[in-house]
């Protein structure tokens, strides 16, 4: 009985300990939640213990595999992750650096004992990666290289399949259909544009733009263009003036085309002799003297290259020079056209030449020459007169330049002694008078009397001896005479 006595207590013991040991954790504080977030970006999966046993630890699950042990991550294709432990709070937060695509699943904290069997399971955390497109997309596309007009244009604007899915939107200025985002046979996602080609699309750029819901901030696009449309050639025919009877007349074959002209061909109808006109550069057409059977004549001009050919046709109207003699008048500030009638001609041309003959007389007697000699001579008076008051302007300057000189060289003789009066009289300001030789005033000066002994003395402050002078030689010394005060 002992012994079964001591077996069942050792049971019991040992049931209580592992109990006790097993059922320490008390349950989670904080459990992580779902998350969502870009490429790229910074994730944060929160997860705080309470009451933890010391033979317990935490561990994190993604997907149902362990990476991390208490705080620290156990499996190298994980660097990017980091564990925030803080034993004393109990908390074990994951954060997720640069999330990566292959890091969208589940994630559950976990706490184990030390036979590495699961205590308990916090909830499980949806992790969603919103994936961005690849650097490279969207990629623009089109079936052919080059269209000819009236064929059918399909524009491809292609991006990676992601989720979410990108936004595409085509930018076009022409009439046009857009498709809807599809996924293409090559697993990605691509939105077409279509249109019927037209000559007016050659060089049309058309610019595909890509947004992501992911990341507002991105914007991207991909252009196609420009466009090459081939169309046969669009011709024209243009007279550079008006087809007189007896002169010269032009006409030039422009003309638009896609690929380049390849020929010009000048045709009439009816047919005129090759002698009568002369073509430059197979472009234009230059009738050296135009004759009245020309009158009523097409001139065809038409133009060929690798897609087709095109014309033009112009028909000439021949015009006499009598015909654009005609009278204007001016009514309100309208000219108007009075056309001359037949029987009227010769008497009118009979008139015109008498007129232009007068006219030629007066001409001749009128005084053109002398208004052009009147000009000229006038144009010289004028360059004359400036030249002399230019140098009568230089003369008159320099009379002050040649005065100043004249003073400053001679009144005063710098490094020597300074003759004194042997009189003195009283302080007064003055000018003195103008010079005799130039008829200008001399500068404003200061005369002070003093007294000074008959004989020679010794300046002290600048050892100059200061003799007297009388003042006639003072103002001797000036170069004009004392007098003229």
């Amino acid at each position: 009985m002992l012994g079964i006595g001591t077996t069942v207590g050792t049971w019991v013991f040992f049931h209580m300990f592992m109990l006790q040991r097993t059922y320490s954790f008390s349950g989670f504080i904080k459990e992580p939640l779902d998350e969502n977030q870009a490429e790229g970006d910074l994730t944060y999966f929160t997860c705080i213990v309470r009451e933890l046993d010391e033979t317990q630890y935490v561990s994190w699950l993604h997907n149902g595999r362990k990476i991390s042990k208490n705080g620290e991550i156990i499996i190298n294709t994980y660097a990017h992750y980091s564990i925030e432990f803080d034993s004393a709070f109990g908390s074990y937060n994951l954060r997720i650096q640069n999330v990566q695509r292959r890091d969208t699943g589940r994630y559950t904290c976990t706490v184990y004992d030390s036979n590495d069997q699961i205590v308990e399971k916090s909830r499980t955390a949806n992790f969603t990666v919103l994936e961005i497109p690849q650097q490279q997309y969207p990629i623009c596309s089109s079936t052919k290289t080059s269209y000819r007009v009236g064929q059918y244009v399909v524009l491809n604007c292609i991006s990676e399949k992601t989720t979410p899915p990108a936004l595409l939107r085509w930018v076009h200025n022409i009439g046009g259909s857009e498709s809807g985002l599809k996924e293409s046979s090559t697993g990605n996602y691509e939105k077409s544009y279509s249109f019927i080609a037209k000559q007016s699309d050659n060089r049309a750029i058309f610019t595909c733009e890509l947004t992501t819901s992911a990341n507002p901030s991105i914007e991207r696009n991909c252009t196609i263009g420009a466009l090459d449309v081939l169309y046969p050639p669009i011709v024209r025919i243009q007279q550079t003036r008006d087809v007189i009877l007896g002169n010269e007349a032009i006409f030039i074959c422009y003309s638009d085309a896609n690929p380049q002209e390849t020929t010009f061909e000048w045709s009439f109808d009816p047919p005129i002799s090759e002698n009568i006109f002369v073509l430059e550069n197979d472009i234009i057409l230059r009738i050296k003297n135009t004759i009245s059977s020309l009158n009523g004549t097409s001139v065809i001009c038409k133009v060929t290259n690798s897609i087709g050919s095109g014309s033009s046709k112009l028909i000439v109207n021949v015009k006499l020079k009598e015909s654009i003699n005609n009278v204007v008048e001016t009514n309100n500030g309208k000219e108007t056209k009075k056309s001359e009638k037949p029987n009227e001609r010769n008497k009118n041309k009979s008139n015109n030449q008498n007129y232009n003959s007068n006219q030629q007389l007066l001409q001749t007697r009128s005084p053109n020459n002398k208004n052009n000699s009147s000009t000229d001579i006038s144009i010289s008076l004028v360059v004359i007169i400036a030249l002399v008051c230019i140098v009568l302007i230089l003369g008159l300057a320099m009379i002050p330049v040649g005065y100043m000189r004249y003073t400053r060289s001679d009144t005063i003789n710098r490094g020597r002694p300074v003759s004194i009066p042997d009189v003195y009289f009283e302080p007064r300001d003055h000018i003195d008078p103008m010079l005799p030789q130039l008829g200008l005033p001399a500068p404003w000066m200061r005369t002070v009397g003093v007294q000074v002994p008959g004989e020679c003395e010794s300046d002290a402050t600048y050892n100059t001896q200061v003799m007297p002078q009388p003042r006639q030689v003072y103002y001797t010394q000036r170069m004009y005479p004392a007098s003229s005060l």
